[in-house]
């Protein structure tokens, strides 16, 4: 049997991200089974780390670290700045959870690697704002199927916390202009997300 496999998504298309992976998970015939996005690089040093831990058998997944950069500028900063995702693990640790910002889920140990995962996601401020309304709307059907409400108080209270979280208390303004469109555009999406889930529970 492979020691690895390594699936390769892109969410163009994609409307299910968790469905997506459960359905290329449970094509995996290796122990162990690494996710990586299509705009997403994989590093020598991230390379050579995952195929050393592979051979080890202290932790059953492994959280990855990764590094945003937005508009020619690497994120250190904000929401992005701190953001780790289980993409290694073996292959029946678990499944994947949420249409979208999925997770993996499982049970077992979990560790951290030292080596970062690239990530380059926007190519421009449009493309941002087509996949921002995208996940805005897979997000509100997520949370109305969940049977959460949403109300004034969220859609005009919620985006500006979100704001001033990522911008002011994760530091966001240290990252400079990118780093102020990047809360705001979070802010935006937090924005679409409650308005949408609002007009769902008002058609109904």
């Amino acid at each position: 049997m492979n020691e690895l496999s390594i699936i390769t998504l892109s969410g163009e298309n994609i409307t299910d991200f968790a469905e997506t992976r459960n359905i290329e998970l449970a094509k995996a015939k290796s122990d162990w089974v690494f996710f990586v996005d299509s705009d997403e690089k994989i590093t020598p040093e991230l390379k050579k780390e995952i195929l050393e831990v592979i051979k080890s058998k202290e932790y059953d997944a492994y959280y990855l670290r990764r590094i945003d950069t937005f508009l020619g500028k690497e994120l250190k900063h904000g929401e992005t700045g701190s953001a780790k995702f289980i993409r290694l693990a073996k292959r029946n640790f678990g499944k994947w959870e949420r249409p979208v910002h999925e997770a993996w889920v499982g049970n077992g140990s979990v560790g951290t690697l030292s080596s970062p995962l690239l990530h380059a996601p926007h190519t421009s401020i449009a493309s941002f704002l087509e996949k921002i309304n995208k996940y805005s709307t897979i997000e509100a059907d997520y949370r109305f199927g969940q049977g959460v409400k949403s109300s004034l108080f969220k859609i005009a209270v919620y985006p500006l916390a979100k704001f001033k979280l990522n911008y002011i208390f994760r530091l966001g303004f240290l990252d400079g202009v990118q780093g102020a469109i990047m809360a705001i555009m979070m802010s935006f999406h937090s924005y679409l997300t409650w308005t949408k889930l609002y007009l769902l529970w008002y058609k109904k």
